[in-house]
């Protein structure tokens, strides 16, 4: 039996070496990525109060009387509620994420044939 010539051993180990390390590139990668999102979503400190990143803020936002909310949507800094009122239409009132300021409403209206 021949032996292989030591050329090709030492490819074979050098190729070997490089599926390790890439390997293992991938997984620190991928490790690391984990912890950002975890690290920049919202935290606990030692008083059990959750600390909340400045995008968001606590405002109240005036809805139609008897309104549900049944949908909404976000979109950059916009938020977009689809409303059920109370006389059976539909509307959609957008407002701003972080000031609650209403942007606009769309009355949904039924078509008439």
């Amino acid at each position: 039996m021949d032996r292989p010539p030591t050329m090709i051993k030492a490819i074979v180990i050098g190729l070997g070496l490089v599926i390790v390390g890439l390997t293992v590139l991938l997984v620190f990668g991928i490790i690391t990525r984990v912890g950002e999102d975890k690290s920049a979503s919202t935290t606990m400190n030692t008083s059990n109060t959750v600390e909340r990143d400045d995008t968001f803020v606590d405002v109240a936002v005036a809805l139609p009387a008897g309104a549900r909310v049944e949908a909404m949507a976000l979109e950059g800094e916009a938020l977009s509620l689809l409303l059920a009122l109370p006389s059976g239409a539909q509307e959609i009132l957008t407002i701003d994420r972080r000031t609650g300021e209403a942007l606009g409403t769309l009355e949904l209206l039924p078509r008439s044939e």
